[in-house]
């Protein structure tokens, strides 16, 4: 028999060279078996534990016997910003929650932080003999000259000893570091971007603000000849202005402030008219021949209320860019000098509007603004791209800060191209907001984010603000009936009950498996499965097509509509998060209550025409939408004088306290009539209701702080940080029961 290996060629097999082991036993071979009854074994050595070698830490310049003695030294402002920065380090670092940190001993750097993949391969980068791990202090033992290398591998937020700090110090003024210094000059650049603050940059473009006002009226008198002057001719030109309806006291005073200022943020509170004072400025700067186009940028959902404003306010023709892509070059082909596209168009065609602004006197409108306050959202870069080819810019939202600080930013940035704010991201971030670091692991990746913990300066950052913007509050300058706050608190059903502790316990049992790090590496997944507990809730057939028991919200609705309908006046607005749940009660509430829905998944003509018939049909009793698809600029008042809608009843709520606030701003606003108004909320006892209600009512944050402390009394408009993300591990189990 012929042996063949893989390729099909045959081959002879070499014999064993020494003994076969079988399973039962041992063949020795013929030529052994007399030496090995012979054979003297050598004695078993004894292993040895193996010794560690402690290495030398030197500077590769010394170990190649480079002569930087010789080296010129570094220039004194040099090595004094160096001092600057390594002193912000400490100072920072004494307060860091962080556990990174860096010590110095025995003429070395011993650095220790969280394991990272990454950092440690970094550290591994470094010289051999300019750093070595110490497995008995479990940290890492690196020569001194190395230290700009290392704090660019830590990142900001490590801790910074008084031994090494004196260390630093006294290195930097070595001759060693001066031979090295120069080539360190681009991660001292990005150290100082840690701390970059803004300074004291005061604002010059814009004449007057919040600030200058008391209330609705302008002190004319504390102005300066030239700027009264120029107020005075304003207010001749707006006396022969036919105005479309006549205006409050407040949105007169608004109007001037849009027509001095060149750059302006107009930051009412929801519902007191900024559309129509921004119409009208444009009205008046057109026909007083200060400009000869405009560019209005408004969300999807506005461009109806913003061409039946302009209908009223100016005289001029106006075309809408929107559609396909060639109907949206179309409309460039209009001799129109107004264009008012969505948010999205400005992106699509950014490059046919910077054509189209060349060579003319063109006004800038961004309205609900913060949907550019993304400084890496494309729509946002196109916008800040766009502004220098305006010579008016105006930014309007009453939401200005929908979760932090730094939502401001690229307002102000597109709004005056940084005049109050700088044109630099990093130092407006160093100058008024408190960020943490925090790593999280996702898959076998550490990435770094940082987490705002707060608000710095915020006296600082709230006298910019007053300086360069025009902000009033509902309950200063309108007389508007008082918002009355309600909670219906119902008990679940059993088969809801039941269903409910299921998912409840199997989240629960989940979540006491994972980690703190993991807890929030997986933070956004969670928030969802707390909706899904918020779903059940609410209708659980959301989740259970086949569900056939009741529903305790559901019954509880029934009950307070068909009281609140005894009234043949009333009209009622309803909200729930939830697309399903809105189908769903629209086909249930359409024929008895006339109910019309208002989802996102609607087109812009379903949406204009279902408010259409809630404020002008009798027969349309209750507005059923999701606050995320109306909760800008939408007006849900009945528009005949007889009916009244003065109640507002949410079905469920979420983690998106903005929703909220704008939502009710929908109905509390001018043309509002009613005696009094009514928020109700609908709460499962003993769930995740509790939860989210405290979280969006009680736990009031920075824009409160930032915007209305010392502008009147408190209001509904106040905004605050989003939970549900931020909890830890006890808080959830908590939670959970």
């Amino acid at each position: 028999m012929q042996n063949r290996n893989n390729r099909g060629n045959t081959y002879r097999p070499k014999p064993p060279r020494g003994p076969v082991k079988l399973s039962f036993g041992v063949i020795p071979s013929p030529s052994s078996a007399q030496t090995d009854l012979h054979r003297v074994h050598p004695p078993v050595r004894k292993p040895e534990e193996p010794v560690f070698v402690r290495q030398d830490i030197v500077g590769t310049l010394k170990l190649k016997g480079v002569k930087y003695e010789v080296s010129d030294p570094l220039p004194a402002d040099f090595v004094e910003r160096i001092q600057k920065n390594l002193k912000k380090i400490y100072l920072a670092g004494l307060t860091s929650s962080g556990r990174s940190q860096i010590d110095y001993s025995d003429g070395e750097l011993k650095v220790s932080f969280p394991y990272e993949q990454a950092a440690v391969d970094r550290m591994k980068g470094l010289d051999r003999n300019e750093r070595a791990w110490d497995p008995d202090q479990k940290l890492w033992r690196v020569f001194v000259g190395t230290f700009d290398d290392v704090f660019d591998i830590l990142g900001r937020g490590f801790k910074l000893t008084e031994a090494a700090y004196a260390a630093l110090n006294e290195f930097i003024l070595t001759p060693y570091y001066a031979h090295i210094g120069r080539g360190k000059l681009g991660k001292i650049v990005v150290r100082e971007s840690w701390f970059e603050d803004l300074g004291h940059l005061t604002p010059s473009s814009v004449k007057f603000g919040s600030s200058v006002f008391h209330l609705e009226k302008l002190p004319l008198e504390s102005f300066d000849e030239e700027l009264q002057r120029e107020v005075g001719s304003w207010r001749t030109a707006m006396g022969v202005f036919p105005f479309g309806r006549k205006p409050y006291l407040h949105q007169r005073s608004g109007i001037e402030f849009l027509l001095v200022n060149r750059q302006a943020a107009l930051l009412d509170e929801m519902g007191c008219g900024k559309t129509f004072q921004i119409a009208s400025a444009l009205g008046i700067l057109f026909q007083q021949k200060e400009i000869n186009c405009a560019l209005i940028v408004v969300p999807m959902s506005l461009l109806k209320t913003w061409q039946e404003e302009l209908k009223l306010a100016v005289s001029e023709q106006f075309t809408v860019v929107h559609g396909t892509p060639a109907q949206r070059a179309k409309a460039f082909n209009s001799s129109n000098p107004i264009l008012l596209v969505h948010y999205e168009g400005l992106r699509l065609e950014e490059e046919r509007f910077r054509e189209w602004m060349n060579g003319k006197r063109c006004a800038l409108i961004f309205d609900e603004s913060q949907r550019i306050k993304n400084l890496q959202a494309q729509t946002t870069m196109a916008a800040v791209r766009i502004r220098p080819h305006a010579e008016r810019c105006i930014i309007a939202t009453g939401t200005p800060i929908a979760n932090r600080p730094v939502d401001l930013f690229s307002q102000y940035l597109v709004m005056d191209q940084g005049e109050t704010f700088g044109q630099r991201f990093p130092a407006f971030k160093n100058t008024f907001c408190e960020m943490e670091i925090q790593k999280i692991n996702v898959g076998r990746k550490t990435i770094r984010v940082e987490k705002f913990v707060g608000t710095r300066n915020p006296d600082e950052l709230q006298a910019r603000i007053l300086r360069t913007s025009l902000r009033r509050l509902k309950s200063e300058v309108l007389d508007l009936p008082p918002i009355l706050f309600k909670d219906f608190v119902v008990e679940l059903k059993a088969e809801q009950k039941h269903m409910y502790a299921q998912m409840r316990d199997h989240l629960r049992l989940e979540i006491s498996g994972l980690s703190e790090k993991e807890i929030a590496a997986d933070a956004a997944n969670i928030v969802v499965k707390l909706l899904r507990l918020s779903q059940i809730a609410s209708n659980p057939v959301m989740l259970d097509p086949q569900y056939k028991g009741s529903a305790a919200k559901q019954s509880e609705l029934d009950d307070l509509l068909d009281d609140l309908f005894s009234d043949d006046t009333k009209k009622v607005i309803l909200w729930s998060h939830y697309v399903d749940n809105v189908r769903r009660l629209v086909d249930k509430y359409g024929e008895k209550f006339g109910a019309a829905g208002h989802t996102g998944e609607m087109d812009v003509a379903e949406r204009q025409e279902s408010v259409k018939r809630f404020q002008d049909d009798p027969a349309c009793r209750l507005f059923i939408a999701t606050p995320q698809s109306a909760k800008e600029g939408l007006t849900l008042l009945p528009r005949d004088g007889k009916m009244v809608a003065d109640t507002m009843i949410y079905l469920d709520l979420s983690f998106d306290s903005g929703s909220y606030v704008q939502s009710q701003a929908r109905f509390h606003r001018i043309g509002q009539q009613a005696v009094r108004c009514l928020v109700i909320h609908l709460i499962a006892e003993g769930t995740v209701d509790e939860y989210i209600r405290r979280t969006v009512l009680e736990k009031l944050k920075t824009a409160t702080q930032v915007l209305d402390e010392g502008l009147g009394a408190g209001t509904v408009a106040q905004n605050i940080i989003q939970g549900g993300a931020q909890m830890s591990k006890k808080e959830l189990l908590s939670l959970l029961g």
